[in-house]
């Protein structure tokens, strides 16, 4: 992740979206574009689940603008980041940042103290190996100054090894955060291997008998990133994204109804992961 030569991992994300997509059949692909296009405000954001504009929602919104080749929609969204400087998490922070480094290349970023700040120290309620993984990707897509903070994350990870029932989203993102800083990841599908279920789709928790939308592309995502051989968990999981499928968007998988942008970001990584 912190080679500067290497696609930053944003655009590695969008390229899984829009393998995913492009696998869909042509119907399909026209009421997502249709479900996306109706996620916009007039504010020139994309909005949450209560129809409100979120800067959050509004990163998925992008990625999936640029999988789906409606370039021309995201146009707005930079009079809104500019606007919306008050944020109530380090979360949309990022989501801030990483909008900005995707709409307005040329302008000049925050610095890497900044986002380790951003991060570290207003993020402190986040697990840390999720930390890492936000501060990995922002560091990654504005790509300067990294040579000293990868020796550091190296140093870091080789030595951190999380503890307690994580959830699959985080044990899944400590295992890429291995990967991005060129450690060894041998083996350790393992501990993400068990959070699948054999009728298609990963759990957020061991414990739970549901699988669940976010859990499962992120998943699908690192297990082929770290070279996972997925064939055999191709036709259930393929299986769990179809029933999971409603008129141009995603469902979580557990049951809600609710159709969103995060949800069909993650359905359309899990499907590009796998074609």
């Amino acid at each position: 992740m912190f080679n500067s030569h290497k696609i930053p991992v944003y655009k590695i994300l969008i390229s899984y979206l829009r393998k995913g997509f492009d696998a869909l059949d042509t119907e399909t692909r026209q009421e997502m574009i249709s479900f996306i296009k109706n996620n916009r405000h007039s504010s020139g954001a994309f909005i949450d689940r209560a129809g409100n504009p979120d800067l959050y929602y509004s990163l998925f919104g992008l990625w999936l603008c640029r999988a789906t080749g409606q370039n021309e929609l995201p146009e707005d969204l930079v009079d809104f980041v500019k606007k919306e400087q008050h944020f109530s998490s380090p979360i949309e922070e990022l989501a801030a940042q990483l909008i900005e480094v995707e709409l307005e290349p040329g302008k000049k970023k925050k610095s890497v103290f900044q986002l380790l700040k951003t991060v570290f120290r207003k993020g402190r309620s986040i697990d840390l190996s999720y930390q890492f993984f936000l501060f990995a990707l922002a560091l990654d897509a504005i790509g300067k100054n990294k040579a000293a903070y990868l020796f550091l994350a190296r140093i870091w990870l080789r030595f951190y090894h999380p503890k307690g029932n994580l959830p699959c989203s985080l044990q899944a993102a400590f295992v890429y955060a291995r990967k991005t800083v060129g450690l060894k990841t041998k083996g350790m599908e393992e501990s993400i291997l068990l959070y699948s279920i054999e009728s298609g789709g990963f759990r957020a928790f061991e414990s739970v008998e549901t699988a669940d939308m976010l859990s499962t592309g992120v998943s699908l995502f690192v297990l082929k990133e770290i070279g996972f051989d997925l064939r055999m968990l191709a036709p259930a999981n393929l299986d769990f994204i179809q029933q999971n499928y409603n008129s141009g968007a995603f469902l979580s998988g557990d049951g809600d109804l609710t159709k969103d942008l995060e949800y069909t970001f993650y359905g359309l990584l899990a499907l590009g992961s796998l074609v």
